[in-house]
């Protein structure tokens, strides 16, 4: 029995000496980061005119003058269509008559009264009628004006929906009119990068149509629904078209960046170890790996972020840290860049 154990121990001594005269392990180590990320961004879209409205008729009437057709600029103020005014203008004048006489009757009640012929009962019902006349022919006057429906802003005109000699009824739709000389372009952004949006960030948008250099943009809204298939949140980019070369529903391709927050630690991806307790980096302290464990965030050009007891500035093993242990003798071979 002593003869066996006398052997086990010659047996085990070259491999304890060896043990002890393993060289270090040649390493090469990269440093912490700590700075800001953004994710790039770039999408597919379709530009959309800023302003654009149904024009419909306040009053209803029959079409006798088409100003404008389809296709054509117009300013604020643009006759559009004329509708038949005559017996509106009729009315007009019958009121400004009806007006006209209980001015005079209350001219008339001023002077009875200050004489006591008769009571201010019967003067205030004076006043009455005429409070009721100007407030009747105001509104025919409205109703006048509104014979003539106009463009409610400059932009152009892109379709129509009344001939001449057509009977218009009141609230009917008769042109669509849009303005671009300010035009958005809406993406659907998926939501990882939609908390990371910020409202004013400048945005570049293609519009290959055109075949021009990216033009600056600047993100003008951030819808608070999505598409519940998608998990996509509309945004709408806005940007100057001036020239209005730019027309409603070309193609866009929108680039802009999703920045993260505040500055996040950063570590080459390559330094990451994966084991049963987790995600591991080893720090290349005073020739030997010191393992840190830490929480793995998003990827970013190479970097991996992560959470954990590193410093900015701290050397972490990129490679030869595969079998590394704790307290491992290690050789610095160079620093990655």
């Amino acid at each position: 029995m002593r003869l066996r154990l006398y052997y086990s121990l010659l047996l085990l001594l070259p491999c304890a000496a060896f043990s002890q005269q393993m060289p270090p392990t040649p390493v090469i180590v990269a440093e912490v980061l700590r700075q800001q990320i953004a994710d790039e961004v770039e999408l597919v879209g379709s530009v959309q005119p800023r302003r654009a409205s149904m024009v419909a008729s306040e009053v209803e009437g029959k079409v006798v003058a088409v100003a404008k057709e389809a296709g054509q600029a117009v300013r604020r103020g643009d006759l559009l269509f004329q509708l038949d005014q005559t017996l509106i203008a009729a009315a007009v004048a019958e009121a400004r008559a009806d007006l006209a006489l209980q001015e005079a009757n209350q001219i008339q009640s001023t002077q009875l009264l200050a004489k006591a012929a008769i009571s201010e009962q019967q003067d205030r019902d004076t006043a009455y009628q005429l409070a009721r006349a100007r407030a009747k022919l105001a509104g025919l006057e409205k109703q006048l004006a509104d014979t003539a429906i106009r463009a409610p802003f400059s932009g152009h005109l892109v379709g129509t929906a009344a001939e001449l000699g057509e009977w218009v009824a009141r609230g009917e739709q008769v042109a669509r009119l849009i303005a671009t000389d300010t035009v958005r372009v809406y993406v659907n952004v998926p939501e990882r990068h939609v908390p990371y949006l910020e409202l004013g960030a400048s945005a570049q948008v293609a519009i290959d149509a055109l075949g021009e250099l990216p033009l600056a943009g600047r993100i003008v809204a951030v819808l608070a629904e999505g598409a519940a298939e998608s998990h996509t949140f509309p945004v709408a980019v806005e940007l100057a078209n001036p020239d209005g070369r730019i027309r409603s529903n070309m193609a866009a391709r929108v680039h802009f960046q999703a920045q993260h927050g505040a500055p996040l630690l950063l570590v080459p991806k390559d330094a990451l170890v994966t084991g049963l307790a987790g995600a591991q980096v080893f720090v290349a302290q005073e020739d030997k790996a010191t393992a840190r464990p830490v929480q793995v965030g998003v990827p970013y050009n190479g970097y991996v972020a992560v959470e954990g007891q590193l410093a900015p500035g701290e050397l972490v093993i990129v490679s030869g840290n595969e079998r590394l242990r704790e307290g491992q003798a290690i050789r610095v071979l160079r620093k990655q860049e």
